[in-house]
């Protein structure tokens, strides 16, 4: 990723004070023609104060870069207090919230700093990926044109006839058009990739593959895997027309809760076949069982090789259809699903990933009185005595891990937690976020199971927002050797989890799922109180 900008060119004294063409003053001082002393002055000052800011600025990304995120935002602060209306220290500010799991904040600073400067860099970059977290996706899209056309700036094209003709303008030969193009910066494709394959764009997001390979762009051999096979799946439904489309304006049917994974399932009729249906917005892409493919004749349109998870060939699911509404031309992996189905009734027939679960309106999981509810569209206010939450996806490239803010035993304190996973507590808590809660070490001494480094606690209540549950048992992880699972979340996509939300709290729990609006609704039934 290119330095901030500011960074790279450093305003010196020197080009104030070496102007050739000057005057003097009646103390014998030179100034530049058509200037005061004053003026000069003036500039002087103005020029020390921007040096300064660049200089913490630069400071704050060295802090943030070592891992010390409290220390970034706060020498980003320090820069802001000098110069309001630096972009670049909005940006380190943004990214240090983020690492802390601050979203909000985040988002605000990056958003200030792309109102400042429309064209910046990381700030564009960043800013994208908090809206796609959000579920923001034409708005992802929207922040990112600036900024790509700003990478052509200056940029003198000129008629090619193949790659070598661009060389020496640092550029790339568009063979089919014969005109050099500006370089291609990979970050903001990527930004613009991701976005396209979970809406399944299947037009513009192969484009931006190709652009990226056709140009030579400089990538890490593992973003290239990822940026191929997105390409491939979504060229495999090209000329399918519009990809999960939805019929019915609600469904509903029964409700299951997979004890060994935390995801909600439910019966489906695939393609005419009774089977069950799984639904898991950890999973980017729907999948079908290889068994149920073949029993339905489903004929495979090609095959793609996904980082992290191997090669599947990919199919078109005509159907499935929940008691009232009807989930059409589903894009699918072909996969064994016997590994999805350890805690459900039956072998799952289908899984529906976030790609088809961000386009329905809500899914409305009751579960103590294990019903669902699915509706095409969106309800426009949430039901009486019910807590609105924000709920963020996580891309870890192969996965999309949900999490919405959670709080514990009355603290003020909110930490972001893993919404739906399999644990025999209610919560699973890091030691950080457990004691930010209002904890002291020495309540977490003395593990029960001291080699994995697990304390049994009660939290009393657990909230979510203004829905509080009364006190369930919680697990801390300690420091040490810490849980493996948010670790790998906090180590790939830098944001900081706090814990994660259990099968035990679930099951008391109602809640409105709106992935297209990233957001949920939680109530707390009174049969569950």
């Amino acid at each position: 990723m290119p330095s901030f900008r500011s960074v790279l060119t450093p305003i010196t004294l020197g080009l104030i004070l070496s102007l050739s063409a000057c005057k003097k003053t009646s103390d014998g001082t030179k100034v530049p023609r058509g200037m005061s002393k004053a003026e000069v002055e003036a500039e002087k000052t103005k020029a020390k104060a921007t040096a300064k800011v660049n200089q913490l600025i630069v400071q704050a990304n060295e802090a943030l870069g070592a891992g010390r995120y409290v220390t970034a935002r706060k020498i980003a602060e320090d820069a802001l207090a000098e110069n309001p209306d630096n972009a670049d220290a909005y940006v380190v500010l943004g990214a240090a919230s983020w690492r802390a799991g601050d979203f909000a904040a985040s988002t605000e600073a990056l958003r200030k700093a792309m109102e400042l400067d429309p064209t910046n860099f990381g700030g564009g970059v960043a800013l994208a990926r908090n809206l796609r977290a959000a579920s923001a996706y034409d708005e992802s899209l929207q922040i990112l044109e600036p900024v790509i056309a700003s990478e052509a700036e200056d940029f003198q094209g000129k008629s090619c006839e193949q790659l070598e003709d661009c060389e020496d303008l640092g550029g790339w030969c568009d063979i089919e058009a014969k005109v050099c193009k500006p370089p291609v910066l990979v970050d903001t494709r990527v930004a613009q990739l991701w976005a396209h394959y979970l809406t399944l764009d299947t037009e513009r997001g192969p484009a931006v593959a190709d652009e990226v390979f056709l140009s030579g762009a400089s990538a890490a051999d593992v973003t290239n895997d990822a940026i191929r096979g997105y390409a491939d799946f979504l060229r495999a439904f090209a000329g399918k027309g519009e990809l999960v489309t939805i019929e019915g304006e609600k469904g509903t049917s029964d409700l299951g809760l997979d004890i060994y994974t935390g995801l909600l399932h439910t019966f489906a009729v695939v393609g005419g076949e009774p089977s069950r249906a799984l639904f898991s917005p950890v999973q980017i892409e729907s999948r079908i069982d290889r068994e149920l493919a073949e029993a339905l004749k489903l004929e495979p349109l090609g095959s793609t090789t996904l980082l992290n998870l191997g090669e599947y060939e990919v199919t078109l699911i005509p159907e499935i259809e929940i008691n009232g509404i009807k989930i059409k031309n589903v894009p699918a992996l072909i996969d064994d699903l016997e590994i999805f189905s350890a805690g459900l009734p039956e072998k799952a027939g289908v899984v529906l990933g976030h790609q088809a679960l961000h386009k329905l309106g809500s899914i409305v999981a009751d579960h103590p009185n294990k019903s669902l509810t699915i509706t095409k569209a969106a309800p426009s206010t949430p039901p009486a005595g019910a807590a609105e939450r924000p709920l963020i996806m996580l891309d870890q490239w192969s996965l999309h891990i949900p999490a919405t803010p959670i709080s514990i035993d009355t603290a003020e304190n909110e930490f972001w937690a893993w919404f739906g996973y399999a644990s025999p507590a209610a919560i699973t808590v890091t030691a950080k976020s457990y004691l930010e809660s209002g904890h002291l070490p020495r309540e977490i001494e003395n593990p029960e199971d001291p080699e994995n480094g697990r304390k049994m606690v009660f939290a009393d209540p657990i909230s979510f927002g203004s829905v509080s549950v009364p006190g369930m048992g919680a697990l801390v992880y300690l420091e040490q050797p810490g849980e493996p699972q948010l670790a790998m979340v906090r180590g790939f996509s830098g944001f900081q989890l706090g814990g994660f939300v259990n099968v035990p709290l679930l099951e008391r729990l109602k809640i409105t799922w709106l992935y297209g609006q990233g957001k949920i609704w939680v109530e707390l039934p009174p049969a569950a109180k």
